[in-house]
C-alpha cells in the first residue's frame, strides 16, 4: 500500500466495512426501482438491448475508447487504479475496465452492461481529493451494479422511435403517452442518481467527502474552498417555496429533461440517508444479497398489459406533478 500515493484514503481504513455480495436494491432511491419497472417491463426490450450492447455498442466504445483515451491499471496509474480496486471490493462489484480522458469539464461516467467501464475526466480527479473521488468511483460502480446503463439506453430507444413504436403497437391512443413517458423517464434518470450517491456513501462511509464532492460539481473557485459553507447550499432547496405556482410550473416544464438532480436536493438527500436507519443497517450488514436476486438485465420482463400499466403509472404520476403545483395559480 505504501507504493500507492493515497495510504490514508478513507477505502483502505481497517475500519471499513466491505459489503460483500451487496445487491443494488439496498441502496436505491424511493421511487427508483418503480420508476424502472416501467422499461423492464416491455417485452422482449432487455434482453434484446443487451445482446445488442454485448454485440455492437460495447465493442464500439471499447475500440473508441482505446482510441482516445488512457486505460489504466496497475501499472499505468497505479495509485487511482488501486482506488478503484478497493471500490470495487467495498461494494461487491467486478473491477470495470477504467478510462482517464483530458477534458476540463468535471465529470465521470460509466457504460457497457457486460464489459462495464468508467471514464473519469481529467479535471475531475485534479479537483477531488482521494476521498473525494472515491465517492465519485463508489457512484459509477452504483450505475454498474443497477445496470442503469442499459435501461437508459432503452427509455432513450423508445423516445427517439415513439412513432414507430405507436404505429405498430395495438392499444387505442398510445400515441398520447408520449409526453407521460418523458416526464417518467427523466423523473427515473434523476432518481437512479440519488440511488448512486447512496452508493457513492457506502463506498467512503463517511459524509464529509460525498458533500464536498457534490459540492465541487455545483461550483468551485480555486482559492476559496474554505470558505465554502455546504449547509447554507442546502437551505437553496427551499427556493420552491419562495416563488408563485406559476413560476414553480415553468421551471418544472424547463427542467423535465435534466439527467441529473439539481446539487442542493442531491446534498440534502445524501444528508438524510446518512442518517438513516437504512444506512446503519447495511453497514451492520442487513441488506439484500446479489446472490439471492435476480440481475438487473436478467429480471424477467412482464407482458404487454404490464408494461402498460407500468408506463402510464409512472406517466400519470409526472403529470400530476405538474397538475398540482398549477393548482394554487389557477384557483387564485
Amino acid at each position: 500500500m505504501s507504493a500507492h500515493k493515497h495510504p490514508d484514503a478513507l477505502v483502505y481504513s481497517s475500519k471499513q466495512v466491505v459489503l460483500s455480495d451487496l445487491a443494488y436494491t439496498s441502496y436505491t432511491y424511493p421511487g427508483d426501482q418503480e420508476a424502472l419497472a416501467a422499461l423492464k417491463a416491455i417485452p422482449g426490450a432487455g434482453p434484446l438491448l443487451a445482446w445488442l450492447d454485448a454485440n455492437f455498442s460495447e465493442q464500439i466504445t471499447h475500440l473508441s475508447n482505446n482510441e482516445q483515451m488512457v486505460r489504466i491499471n496497475a501499472r499505468n496509474f497505479g495509485s487511482l487504479y488501486a482506488l478503484v480496486e478497493r471500490c470495487c471490493a467495498i461494494l461487491s462489484c467486478p473491477v470495470p475496465d477504467v478510462y482517464i480522458t483530458t477534458n476540463p469539464e468535471m465529470n465521470a461516467y460509466t457504460s457497457g452492461q457486460r464489459r462495464t467501464c468508467i471514464v473519469l475526466h481529467s479535471a475531475l480527479v485534479e479537483a477531488l481529493s482521494p476521498d473525494e473521488l472515491c465517492f465519485v468511483i463508489g457512484h459509477e460502480i452504483g450505475h454498474i451494479k443497477a445496470a442503469h446503463g442499459l435501461y437508459r439506453q432503452l427509455g432513450a430507444m423508445a423516445i427517439n422511435y415513439w412513432d414507430v413504436l405507436a404505429s405498430v403497437v395495438p392499444i387505442p391512443g398510445v400515441g398520447m403517452l408520449r409526453i407521460p413517458l418523458l416526464l417518467a423517464y427523466w423523473e427515473w434518470y434523476r432518481r437512479a442518481e440519488f440511488s448512486c450517491d447512496r452508493a457513492g456513501l457506502l463506498c467512503v462511509q463517511e459524509l464529509a467527502p460525498g458533500l464536498s464532492a457534490l459540492a465541487k460539481l455545483s461550483g468551485k473557485v480555486a482559492g476559496y474552498e474554505d470558505e465554502r459553507d455546504i449547509e447554507e447550499t442546502i437551505v437553496q432547496t427551499e427556493a420552491s417555496q419562495e416563488v408563485n405556482k406559476l413560476v414553480l410550473l415553468v421551471s418544472i416544464l424547463e427542467n423535465s429533461d435534466n439527467t441529473h438532480p439539481f446539487i442542493p436536493l442531491r446534498l440534502k438527500a445524501l444528508k438524510e440517508f446518512a442518517q438513516s436507519d437504512a444506512y446503519r443497517q447495511i453497514l451492520a450488514g442487513q441488506y439484500d444479497r446479489a446472490s439471492q436476486a435476480p440481475t438487473p438485465a436478467a429480471e424477467s420482463n412482464g407482458g404487454a398489459g404490464a408494461a402498460g400499466q407500468a408506463v402510464l403509472a409512472a406517466g400519470s404520476e409526472a403529470v400530476d406533478k405538474w397538475k398540482n403545483s398549477a393548482a394554487g395559480f389557477f384557483k387564485r
